[in-house]
């Protein structure tokens, strides 16, 4: 399984029953991609956990910045 580090911003305010808590408008985050999955979480590195999405639902909310 290929694991891609990625930057990407906050697009629109996740939903809460999105279980998207944390991702602020505007603001850049840093996550993984694989396989058609996001790893994303607002607080990357520290210990939070991870939530992995489908493309669609990232789409929804995200943007990849690189």
């Amino acid at each position: 399984m290929d694991k891609f580090k990625i930057e990407f911003k906050c697009v629109k305010e996740p939903k809460s029953h999105s279980g998207l808590d944390g991702f602020q408008i505007d603001k850049v985050y840093k996550g993984r991609s694989f396989n058609g999955l996001f790893e994303v979480t607002p607080k990357w590195g520290n210990g939070e956990p991870t939530k992995v999405i489908e493309t669609s639902l990232f789409k929804q909310y995200f943007e990849i910045l690189n």
